[in-house]
Parts: structure tokens; C-alpha cells; sequence
């Protein structure tokens, strides 16, 4: 065993009583303070106890010192009652509860594998029933092994298990929301990285993996999910974590602000702070293989030195803008303001100079949230940039080449009459650089149309960020921010409509991810065209499997009639993602109960797929704005279903793939039928 001398210190100057206290049961929730349980020392051989499983693995024993309660629990309700003792955090916990009946042992603690703990959460609590005017009396031993796991307050919270296990529902659920974003995030940059080949970008995703890391840790899934037979290791593996993520951090500091080339001296600073967070890194791993207790100052540490992270992040961010004028600047700042003002106040929470409450515990969570959204802009800007910068550094280059050849062509007139011969040549020579130079000054023109087409279709998906992104994530925050601050005050009716909101929005925003992703690759032409033959009925059951649980919801009924053995040419994924949408629109279009005709034939030269339905229809005026625009309208369906106006965009783009044609005849109120006509 391992103990600072702070830790002795403590244990050695706990008060020493050992009287007997009876605790009533007759609330909810009841906290039973520490000068209510008059702990006291405990180094006899009583000590000597075995654990479950040992921290090598080995079921061993040890002697520990630590601490033991005795009290009396009577219930007074009138109810029998499902209970949960709900401890601070120690290292291992024994528990010898004994009833008229008979005597159990109960375990837990943070350095026992999850299947060992009695009650299996996060949480470190054991369970028991107390029935109608019985009593129970607890002889609690605690050890804390590590001295992070000596609490400052030694008082137990006793709860209803149904009380406990609604609240900690909520906790799953809304984090779950939070990483399964940051999971959204991480794959959409990680595209864009793979696209653009950008080390900003690989960087940026590691950091917010990092974060989606530590909150996975903080909020108990990690023990609870992902290394739940490793105890020691979600003790220790803060010390890893923060620090690779801080590095992660200072490097897309570098590589996105240019710091190199633009802040020498600040680049000097960011790399002393990437070597000393590297050394804590190493620190932190060797303390977890030798199994060493330094984890209260390695902590504080790290809290420090994460300040200094962010403070260092906004202070570069700043004075590349301000004084450096580096325009990409301008969205590093944006982005990162609110995500240090959050990150600062968390970790100051965490090294106990701030109180507990919403805003130091969440508001780095908010921070985030604008951190991702933002840089997806500023990332994109600062690549636009680096493009037409090094477009003008390739036509100076063209320029200067050009110059050079004026003067060589001036000396060879000089020296005609002498050097005829040489000029001859010389002419010759000049002839095939000029003939290079007009292909070279071809192929920049040709970069220069591409160029702008990338531009047009920036500006088009920023347009369509800007309008449809922002809108699902300001509900979701509207919707978390009411449950929050409300939460006593709402009933669970209203609890149920605002959650099931919030998944709206966020399935919504998935959608919308998606569907920009697709139109983003055919605009760039990243979509190969694969036609083959495809057969229709396979293709059409296919889609109606994926959109059933829509259909289910608003019992529409779909009738298929596909002329039999029909088959068309086609690029199978782009053909799945017309039927599918074409599906969809209309479920979304169709009132409740409605019904949907689907229907395949071979007519003259084309293969024609129509989709007819029941609901609400359109005017003929909405009917050619569809077909002529390029960028539509999203309108609500039936059910108050949102769209992305990207669907039947991509579609008409896939169909003219194929040099197929769309064709929509519709009417208000009298339904809608969309056919797609595709060549033999």
C-alpha cells in the first residue's frame, strides 16, 4: 500500500468514536452527515480483509488502514422499500448489513470491476431491501488505497432505487445526445480531411475525440461501458487523456494559424508547452504501469497546465489577427472564445475554487457545440485561401519567367550581326518555351474556371449550413435548456413531447449531414457512375423495408405493381437513393391513413418508375419551381415532418446522371404522382 504523508496525516487526526446511531427512515432521500456516523480509525487486524478482485487480479489479502460505521437503519414509511447507500468515492467499500434474519457482505468501490460491485453503476452504492417497521444495522468498513479516494466529506446519502435509476436515465440519455454528436462532428471533418489532405484537420479531429473521450470518462460510461473490468485504469486514465488531447490542441493551434512562418516566437512557446504536456503524458503512464499514488498532484498539474492551454490557444488566435492580420484568424477566435471561457471554469470547478452549479459544469459542453460548428466554416475559408494563394504565387512565378525572356530575347538582338548562328538557335529554343508557356497559361486559365465552379459550390453548401444547420441545433438547445431549467416543473407528458423534440432535431440534423455529404460529392464529381443491371421489384422492396417505420407511423398503406422481370440500367447506390427519396416524399406528403401507389413499366424506349400518392398535393406553379431550380424549398409534411430540400435536389441530379428524365403532376388536395423515365 501506498500513502502520501498528507494522506496519513488525515487519517491519523480522524475523530475516534465508535457509538452506535439509529437513522429513521421516513423521506425520500436522506443524507446521514459525518458527525451522525462517528467514524473512526481503523489499523487492528480487523483490517485485514479480502478482496473480490484485486487490483493485480489475484484474490488476495491486505491490510489497509481506513475507516469504520456502525448504524441502525429503522423504516418508518409504513411501505417496504428498495434502497440504495450511497457512498463518496473510496477505494473499496465493505458493507456487513445484518437483520433479524440473517447477515449479508456487500462490496463496492472505484477499484472494483463493475460484474463485482453490488449495485453495478457508476455510482458507488450498494442495495438492499428494508421491509414495513424493520430495521437493519450496517457496519461499513472504507479503504481508500489511492489518496485521490479519501473524500473531504464522509457523509452517505440512503435513496429510493427507482428514484435513483429515473435520474440516472437522464443523465444517460442527454449525454448520450451530447457524444453522439461529437461522434457526427468527428466523422464529418474526419471526410474532410480525407478529402482536402489538410494535417488541420487531423488534428482538430483528434481533439475533439479527445474530449468525446474524457466525457465518456467523466459521466461514468467509461467504467460502465467501455472498460468495465478495468478499474485502475479509469482511475489512472485521466493523466493520459487530457494531456494528448492539450497536445492535439497546441498542434491544430500551429497548423492552423501558420505560427511557423507568421509567430516565430509564440511558435516557440506552443512547442515548450507540447514537449512539457508530452513529459506529463509520459508521467501520467509510467504512475499507471508501476501502480504509484501521485494522482492529487499530477492532477493539479494537469488542471494547470490545461489554463494555460486554452489561455495560449486565444492569446495566438488574437495576435495573429490583430497584428499579423491573418484572416482565418478571425474564425479560430469565434470558435474558440466560448469553448476556453467553459473549459477554464470546469477545470477550476474541478480543482475545487468554484462551486458546483449549471454554468461550471456545462458551459464547456455549449462551447463545443460552437466551437465544431464554426470551424467547419473557418477551415474551409482558410483552404480556399491557401488555393488562391498558391494560385498567385504560381502566376508571380509566370510573371517573373516571362520577364526573363524579354531580356534574353533584347541581348540576342544586340548581338545578331555577331552571333547569327547563335541567334538562329536561340530562336528555335524561344519558339518551344513559348509554345510551353501558352499551354502553361492554358492550364492556369483551366484551374482558374475550376477554381470558381468550387467556389459557386462553397457558397451554395454554406448557404445551406448556415439556413438548415443552424436551426435543429438552436431547438435541440432551446428543448435541453427547458428540461434543464424547468425540470421540477414540468409533468412527464411534457418531459416526453420535449425529449422526443430533441431526437427530431437531431435525427433531422443526421439527415441533413447525409444528404449534404451526397450533394457535396456530386458537385465535386466524387460519385463514380457503375451502371447495371439493376432488377426494379428487388431495388423497390429494398427501399420500402427502410422507409417502413415512417409509413408505420402514419399508417400509410404501399401497393407495389412492377411489370414482372422488369430491369434497368443503373448505378445501383444512386438508384437506391431515387426510390428511397421518392418514397419518403411521398409518406411524408400523405395523410394519415393515406395510401401509395408504386408502379414499374416498360414504355416505347424508357423504363418508367412512378410513384403516386394521396396527400395533400401542390399548385402547378410549386410544381415547375421544383423542376427549373436548382437549390429547392423544404416544406413541413403532414405530421409537421421536416425535410432538407436536398433529397429531391440530388435526385434530379442522379437522374440526369442516367439522361433520364423527372417528370411531377400534381394538384392541392388531390395527391401527387412523381414518374422518372430512364433510357433502355
Amino acid at each position: 500500500m501506498k500513502f502520501n504523508l498528507f494522506l496519513c496525516f488525515l487519517l491519523f487526526t480522524a475523530p475516534l468514536y465508535s457509538q452506535q446511531k439509529q437513522v429513521t427512515f421516513i423521506a425520500q432521500e436522506i443524507t446521514i452527515a459525518q458527525n451522525a456516523l462517528n467514524w473512526q480509525r481503523d489499523t487492528t487486524d480487523a483490517s485485514f480483509i479480502k478482496w473480490p478482485k484485486s487490483i493485480s487480479g489475484n484474490n488476495t489479502t491486505f491490510s489497509a488502514i481506513g475507516y469504520t460505521a456502525q448504524f441502525t437503519l429503522i423504516n418508518k414509511r409504513g411501505t417496504d422499500a428498495d434502497l440504495l447507500l450511497e457512498f463518496p468515492r473510496w477505494g473499496l467499500i465493505q458493507v456487513i448489513a445484518t437483520t433479524r434474519n440473517n447477515t449479508d457482505t456487500l462490496f463496492t468501490g472505484c477499484l472494483l470491476p463493475l460484474q463485482v460491485r453490488n449495485f453495478q453503476s457508476n455510482t458507488i452504492a450498494v442495495r438492499f431491501p428494508l421491509l414495513q417497521n424493520d430495521s437493519i444495522q450496517f457496519h461499513i468498513s472504507c479503504y481508500p488505497y489511492y489518496s485521490i479516494f479519501l473524500p473531504k466529506k464522509f457523509d452517505i446519502k440512503i435513496k429510493q432505487t427507482v428514484d435513483f435509476e429515473k435520474k440516472d436515465k437522464q443523465r444517460v440519455l442527454w449525454q448520450s445526445m451530447f457524444l453522439g454528436i461529437i461522434l457526427i462532428m468527428t466523422l464529418y471533418n474526419l471526410f474532410i480531411y480525407l478529402g482536402v489532405k489538410d494535417i488541420s484537420y487531423l488534428y482538430f479531429v483528434l481533439s475533439i475525440m479527445g474530449l468525446g473521450l474524457y466525457l465518456t470518462f467523466y459521466y461514468g460510461f467509461g467504467i460502465e461501458y467501455l472498460w468495465p473490468k478495468a478499474p485502475r485504469w479509469d482511475t489512472f486514465c485521466y493523466t493520459i487523456i487530457v494531456p494528448l488531447t492539450n497536445i492535439s490542441r497546441l498542434l491544430f493551434t500551429k497548423t492552423y494559424l501558420n505560427t511557423s512562418v507568421f509567430m516565430p516566437a509564440f511558435n516557440k512557446v506552443v512547442n515548450i508547452f507540447i514537449y512539457l504536456l508530452f513529459s506529463l503524458t509520459g508521467f501520467g503512464c509510467i504512475i499507471f504501469l508501476f501502480d504509484i499514488d501521485l494522482l492529487i498532484p499530477l492532477l493539479d498539474i494537469i488542471g494547470i497546465s490545461g489554463i494555460f492551454v486554452y489561455i495560449l490557444m486565444l492569446v495566438t488566435g488574437l495576435n495573429a489577427f490583430y497584428i499579423h492580420k491573418y484572416h482565418p484568424a478571425k474564425y479560430f477566435i469565434q470558435a474558440n472564445i466560448l469553448l476556453v471561457i467553459g473549459a477554464i471554469l470546469f477545470i477550476v470547478r474541478e480543482l475545487g475554487a468554484l462551486p458546483d452549479n449549471f454554468i461550471t459544469r456545462y458551459f464547456v459542453q455549449l462551447g463545443f457545440a460552437v466551437q465544431v460548428i464554426l470551424f467547419a466554416l473557418g477551415l474551409a475559408n482558410r483552404y480556399n485561401q491557401t488555393k488562391q494563394e498558391l494560385a498567385r504565387e504560381m502566376l508571380e512565378r509566370e510573371t517573373l519567367a516571362l520577364e526573363k525572356e524579354r531580356e534574353k530575347k533584347e541581348l540576342i538582338e544586340k548581338q545578331k550581326e555577331e552571333l547569327a548562328i547563335q541567334v538562329h538557335q536561340q530562336t528555335k529554343d524561344l519558339t518551344l518555351q513559348n509554345l510551353k508557356l501558352a499551354e502553361t497559361i492554358s492550364q492556369l486559365e483551366e484551374s482558374q474556371q475550376k477554381l470558381t465552379q468550387l467556389n459557386n459550390v462553397k457558397d451554395k453548401l454554406f448557404s445551406i449550413i448556415s439556413h438548415d444547420l443552424r436551426n435543429p441545433l438552436a431547438s435541440m438547445q432551446s428543448f435541453l435548456k427547458l428540461i434543464t431549467a424547468h425540470h421540477e416543473k414540468l409533468n412527464e407528458q411534457e418531459k416526453e413531447r420535449l425529449i422526443k423534440e430533441a431526437q427530431n432535431s437531431l435525427d433531422y440534423l443526421n439527415q441533413l449531414l447525409y444528404n449534404l455529404l451526397q450533394w457535396s460529392k456530386s458537385q465535386m464529381h466524387m460519385l463514380e457512375f457503375r451502371p447495371q443491371s439493376i432488377d426494379i421489384q428487388t431495388a423497390f422492396e429494398k427501399s420500402i423495408r427502410l422507409v417502413y417505420l415512417q409509413a408505420h407511423m402514419k399508417q400509410v398503406k404501399i401497393h407495389v405493381d412492377i411489370e414482372a422481370h422488369l430491369t434497368v440500367q443503373a448505378d445501383s447506390e444512386m438508384f437506391d437513393f431515387i426510390l428511397r427519396n421518392l418514397l419518403s416524399n411521398a409518406i411524408k406528403f400523405c395523410n394519415k391513413k393515406g395510401e401509395i401507389l408504386a408502379t414499374a413499366y416498360s414504355q416505347n424506349s424508357n423504363i418508367c418508375i412512378e410513384v403516386r400518392d394521396t396527400g395533400i398535393g401542390m399548385s402547378e406553379h410549386t410544381v415547375q419551381e421544383i423542376l427549373a431550380s436548382n437549390i429547392t424549398g423544404s416544406k413541413r409534411g403532414t405530421s409537421k415532418e421536416r425535410g432538407t430540400g436536398l433529397g429531391l435536389l440530388i435526385c434530379k441530379e442522379f437522374i440526369e446522371v442516367h439522361q433520364g428524365l423527372l417528370i411531377i403532376h400534381s394538384a392541392i388536395h388531390k395527391g401527387t404522382t412523381v414518374i422518372v423515365q430512364f433510357p433502355k
